[in-house]
């Protein structure tokens, strides 16, 4: 699935490039979507992985994330993303993101893999 973030004013670090801690809460959002809608429940961010930050973005960029699903376990689904700035190169690769499925409680809950 892909998802495009602009990038705007309160996105910019001093620098005024896009800041790296935007960036990865738009890659967890993304992927905290996705493993919402496949796994049918509220999940939790367990793990991220391999962040390799490769070049930036400027103000009215449109960055857009490609999220793959590795995996599905018990309670826990594995995703990768790829960050790309539209019209250009890769911006950072995430080889791994973990997320676990949460109940009201913030319990663990088995996934249903009839969903993914």
């Amino acid at each position: 699935m892909i998802y495009r973030y602009l990038v705007t004013q309160p996105d910019l670090n001093a620098h005024g490039t896009l800041h790296g801690g935007m960036l990865m809460k738009w890659v967890d959002e993304a992927c905290g979507m996705e493993a919402r809608i496949l796994s049918g429940h509220v999940c939790a961010t367990r793990n991220i992985k391999e962040v390799d930050f490769r070049a930036t973005a400027k103000l009215g960029d449109i960055i857009e994330i490609t999220v793959r699903h590795l995996e599905t376990r018990r309670t826990s689904m594995t995703f990768s993303a790829t960050v790309r700035k539209v019209g250009a190169g890769i911006i950072a690769n995430f080889e791994r993101l973990v997320f676990v499925a949460v109940n009201e409680n913030h319990e663990a809950v088995v996934i249903n893999n009839e969903n993914t």
